[in-house]
């Protein structure tokens, strides 16, 4: 036995012995003290994960319903935005619709205002070339008891046909 004791493996087998005998002996609670800390530690850090993903969560579905919301909120104005451009372009249309008449209208009235006009200045060119014309074979043709019988007459006719035309406009 002695040769056990004069070879170093076997001593240093003993003295890990004894150093493990005296680790857990004074060293257990302090190790243990420090393993326990680490798993309350670590159970308080995995607690407040917890909360932390449930107020995360709570948040998600908060924003969730909020982005609905909004998706719901953008659809109305969308939708809103439409029926107002459809209101506005069935007006528009109804303006211009209204416009082309009322330039058509105005455009025909022009045109018979000008027709009336062109009328009424033939008329009186063929009056007046009538006249011209009549003046011109009667001073050729009669003598002056003639035309003082003639001047006579329309004189007297005059106020027949100034009544004439007066019922006539």
């Amino acid at each position: 036995m002695s040769e056990l004791f004069n070879d170093p493996m076997f001593m240093y087998a003993i003295a890990f012995v004894i150093f493990i005998g005296l680790a857990y002996r004074f060293a257990r609670k302090p190790m243990l003290g420090v393993i326990d800390a680490e798993i309350i530690k670590i159970r308080d850090e995995l607690e407040q994960a917890r909360k932390l993903r449930a107020d995360a969560e709570s948040m998600m579905a908060d924003y969730k319903v909020r982005q609905k919301e909004a998706f719901a909120q953008a659809e109305a104005i969308i939708s809103s935005a439409k029926e107002e451009a459809e209101r506005l372009k069935v007006n528009a249309e109804a303006e211009l619709k209204n416009s082309l008449a009322r330039h058509e209208q105005q455009a025909t009235d022009r045109i018979r205002v000008a027709e009336a006009e062109a009328l009424t200045e033939v008329r009186t060119a063929a009056i007046d070339m009538a006249m011209e014309m009549a003046r011109k074979t009667l001073t050729s043709q009669m003598d002056e008891t003639a035309a003082g019988k003639l001047i006579d007459q329309a004189i007297a006719d005059l106020p027949k046909k100034a009544a004439s035309k007066a019922e006539a406009a």
